[in-house]
């Protein structure tokens, strides 16, 4: 994990799920050790060690990912390294981590 404070499992899926609710912007940034994959989305479902986001704006297109046995963390993203669209900020950022992939999850402002 880069940098900031590590969060449990309950708290990430507590997070996540008001993300959900509220239609928070999101930037998905994943990346294993064959594919890698940055989109816009918002967050479709997250319970039951599995988070999914609709990553189109007509809600017809959906990733999933499982995430039980991850490590899950706040992180700091600066401006100049999140590849955010033009003019967007990151308001903050988690991290999860597992040996087989990292997902970082950017709430955009």
């Amino acid at each position: 994990m880069d940098s900031g404070a590590q969060i449990s499992t309950e708290d990430f899926f507590l997070l996540l799920q008001g993300w959900r609710e509220s239609g928070s912007h999101l930037l998905l940034k994943f990346r294993s050790r064959s594919l890698s994959l940055s989109a816009a989305c918002v967050v479709l479902d997250a319970r039951d060690g599995r988070v999914a986001f609709w990553i189109d704006k007509e809600k017809t297109g959906a990733a999933e990912f499982i995430v039980t046995n991850c490590v899950f963390g706040f992180r700091d993203v600066a401006e100049g390294d999140a590849d955010l669209p033009t003019g967007g900020k990151a308001e903050s950022a988690i991290e999860i981590f597992r040996d087989d992939f990292a997902l970082l999850i950017m709430l955009l402002k």
